[in-house]
């Protein structure tokens, strides 16, 4: 076999990012957009030692799971790499997935719960990051094509939300007009799907820059739904986005949303859920998994701007809620004074040293909720976590291979797996959400 070879091959089932799995000769392919059971002419696009990449040269026996794109750049973005399924096909995968990485991550044969769905599945996204450059004189505006530096336009993004669109192309048209695209890397926008209010923050190389005010006040006029309007100076050259002076232009440095009965405020670089018709499925099974009681005291470890933490307020004692990010700490102290909710405390600490001050403080902790980012928790962070010993642990995840392996190491350290259910939360890519219930084991 060689690159540009073909051959005829039926997919048995999928890789972690979605592609389909054939094989031939006991060679394994990974073949982008190609579906369980389909039977495909495959053309060899590069080939490893141990697997290769295919892609679909013809399609013989289409799958009853196939639909078509609804977006023009859908291959060619690379953001939503499940387009091509439908949605009963994308939640088997994803169920697939989940099971795939706790077998192959922490030797664990698992059975997820079905997977947790909400509607809608296009349009979701409360939060939209556009890159920006000027290319031979034309603006571009859109998404990196994966691993490059190259920028995809697009008029329409499917993910994001009808007014997040609107906006993005509004921008293009102004950025022109007051010829201050050269200035910006990128724009940020938050939409809060159930207040309404919108921030959006410039990322600029430089400030003041032209056209400045009168690109406010135009976007202002065409969106009063706007109520933060800010730049960030940021004059790295590297890939860290949201780094620099913050400068309010318009409005409050933040924006309001509501979320089971709760009110919170979100701030440029603070973090919130992305999807906010899945966002309460998936919070309201974590605390009810975490089994509160009026006596319990419980642990918020990564806990962003306190959303989780104060939602579960009112089901225990006291809450602990840790954040490296000082942002995020600020708003969800004012976030639990909005919401009248007084038996919280915020710690602005790493999550490893956070733990570390609950335990030289000798306190009981009956229940601990962590979600980290895609990269899990640092041995020290979990060794922590197994020494302050919480009865009921709520493990949430965005990526279920970091999630298998702490898994598989918090039960070598007394803990039991109880529960795994998956949440749909990134409609149409390969991303999916995990909430795993472990309980410590008795002696």
């Amino acid at each position: 076999m060689k690159k540009n070879d073909t051959f005829t091959a039926v997919c048995s089932g999928y890789n972690g990012d979605g592609a389909g799995v054939v094989r031939n000769d006991d060679f394994v392919f990974f073949v982008p957009g190609l579906l369980r059971g389909e039977e495909a002419e495959i053309g060899i696009t590069a080939l490893k030692k141990t697997y290769g990449f295919g892609r679909i040269v013809r399609l013989i026996k289409p799958s009853s799971h196939r639909v078509k794109p609804i977006c023009d750049v859908y291959k060619r973005c690379g953001g939503c790499q499940l387009m091509h399924m439908d949605h009963e096909e994308q939640c088997y995968f994803k169920e697939e997935k989940v099971k795939m990485c706790f077998r192959q991550n922490a030797g664990i044969e698992i059975e997820p719960e079905h997977i947790m769905t909400a509607e809608p599945y296009f349009n979701y996204r409360n939060k939209v990051q556009i890159p920006v450059q000027v290319n031979h004189g034309t603006i571009e505006m859109g998404f990196y094509q994966p691993h490059t530096n190259t920028i995809i336009p697009f008029t329409t993004c499917y993910a994001e939300s009808e007014l997040s669109n609107q906006i993005v192309n509004t921008l293009h048209t102004l950025f022109a007009k007051y010829h201050c695209a050269s200035a910006m890397r990128h724009v940020l926008i938050k939409h809060a799907h159930v207040t309404g209010e919108v921030m959006v923050v410039f990322i600029v190389r430089e400030y003041p820059f032209e056209g400045k005010e009168e690109l406010c006040q135009e976007l202002l006029k065409q969106y009063p739904q706007i109520k933060s309007l800010s730049v960030i100076v940021n004059k790295r050259t590297d890939n860290v986005i949201l780094d620099g002076k913050e400068i309010l232009l318009a409005g409050n440095p933040w924006i309001e949303e509501e979320l089971l009965g709760c009110r919170f405020r979100i701030s440029a670089r603070s973090f919130y859920q992305i999807n906010p018709y899945t966002t309460p499925l998936l919070y309201q099974t974590a605390i009810d998994s975490a089994k509160l009681t009026k006596n319990d005291v419980l642990v918020d470890l990564y806990c962003g701007t306190g959303t989780m933490g104060i939602i579960a307020a009112k089901y225990c004692k006291k809450v602990y809620g840790i954040e490296i990010v000082p942002d995020a700490i600020k708003d969800a102290r004012k976030n639990a004074e909005i919401n009248n909710v007084e038996n919280i405390e915020f710690v602005n600490a790493d999550a490893g040293q956070g733990a570390q001050r609950i335990i030289r403080s000798k306190l009981k902790v009956d229940a601990m909720i962590v979600d980290p980012p895609r990269k899990g928790c640092s041995k020290d962070t979990l060794d922590a976590m197994v020494k302050i010993a919480p009865k009921r642990l709520v493990y949430v995840s965005c990526d279920p291979a970091t999630l298998a392996r702490d898994t598989a190491y918090l039960t070598k350290c007394g803990y039991e797996l109880k529960s795994i259910k998956p949440f749909d939360m990134f409609p149409n890519t390969n991303h999916v959400e995990t909430v795993v219930l472990m309980s410590r084991r008795r002696d």
